[in-house]
């Protein structure tokens, strides 16, 4: 009986990098790097591996496969994002899987399942870039790109996100122009960095118009609906409760919302409210929401372009990409009367 013959996918495994990467390493591609390529050479001899016919190896077509991975699909925001990745992927050739890999906290559950994966690379949104899971994919050549990291660090990775310093001084100036000085921020996680950026631009602002930080106006939930109402809850139960609250996305700002109708606090006569994103809940909510757009789409078509081209080797400029954010003025704000 002759032996078996090992299949590249074997190999792959093995040697902890794609199908496409083993691919490389026997057409002699220069964008493996040494290390790997020496992985990957002595895990084919070891296998004996030994291409089917006769001349060089034929391998496969590279993958246009790409995974985009979330951590929940119930979010406007990474709906949003997604639609980008799709239409910018199809326009260039990819095909897009959705997977599921990413835990609460961000984290990329199984890297090595991805590394004997016959993919070409993956996005993920909101993902933990600094996790040593993101790293071990960064260290075997594989191809990623993040969205709007939970956290930064010093990664290597390519990330893409939006300017959330300015769009947090740009919420609390809009409060500040109307008149309100009471202003609260319903905040987001304390270990996530756009939370610590939305926070910091809002101080900002407030320190530039001379008013004095108030810590117990400031809450800080998950990027949740509820979490908005619990946060709405601590905040408009005081006795000196604010005229305004900054949130630090729209599902927290409709939350708040909610809680304020509950207590018949009307909005924007007695209480203003902005939210942050401006996903398609901002322009569905009643009133319609004032709200910090981050430009979503646009993200998700950056992280695909990036993604193509470190498939394709080219030379990416940055490695960190920060969009603008702007205001958008809708019917949940007015001016203090009094």
């Amino acid at each position: 009986m002759s032996k078996r013959r090992t299949t590249l996918a074997e190999v792959a495994g093995a040697a902890g990098v794609s199908v496409a990467t083993v691919s490389k390493v026997l057409n002699d591609r220069a964008d493996v790097s040494a290390e790997t390529r020496r992985r990957v050479q002595k895990h084919l001899r070891d296998a004996e591996y030994r291409p089917t016919g006769s001349g060089p190896a034929q391998p496969r077509e590279p993958s246009r496969s790409i995974e985009v991975a979330v951590s929940e699909l119930q979010n406007a925001y990474i709906i949003t994002v997604l639609d980008g990745i799709i239409s910018s992927a199809s326009a260039d050739g990819f095909e897009v899987v959705i997977g599921r890999i990413l835990s609460s906290e961000g984290e990329v559950v199984n890297p090595q399942a991805l590394l004997r994966s016959d993919l070409a690379g993956a996005i993920f949104i909101t993902a933990d870039a600094s996790s040593g899971s993101i790293k071990v994919l960064d260290d075997a050549g594989f191809p990623v790109v993040v969205v709007d990291p939970v956290r930064l660090g010093d990664s290597r990775c390519i990330s893409i996100g939006a300017t959330n310093f300015t769009g947090g001084v740009t919420a609390a100036e809009h409060l500040l122009s109307l008149g309100h000085r009471r202003i609260a921020h319903a905040g987001g996680p304390t270990t996530v960095d756009c939370s610590h950026a939305r926070l910091a631009g809002y101080s900002s602002a407030l320190r530039k118009a001379g008013i004095e930080l108030d810590e117990t106006l400031v809450t800080h939930s998950g990027f949740a609906y509820d979490a908005g109402r619990g946060a709405a809850r601590d905040l408009l139960d005081r006795p000196d409760r604010p005229t305004a609250i900054f949130a630090a996305n729209d599902e927290i700002a409709l939350g708040v919302m909610e809680e304020a109708r509950r207590r018949s606090i009307r909005i924007p006569e007695d209480l203003s409210v902005v939210g942050f994103d401006d996903t398609f809940l901002a322009r569905r909510s009643s009133p319609l929401l004032t709200t910090v757009a981050q430009p979503m789409l646009e993200m998700g078509r950056v992280a695909t372009r990036s993604l193509a081209q470190m498939i394709t080797n080219d030379v990416i400029g940055t490695r960190h990409i920060e969009l603008a954010t702007r205001l958008v003025v809708r019917d949940s704000t007015a001016r203090l009367d009094g």
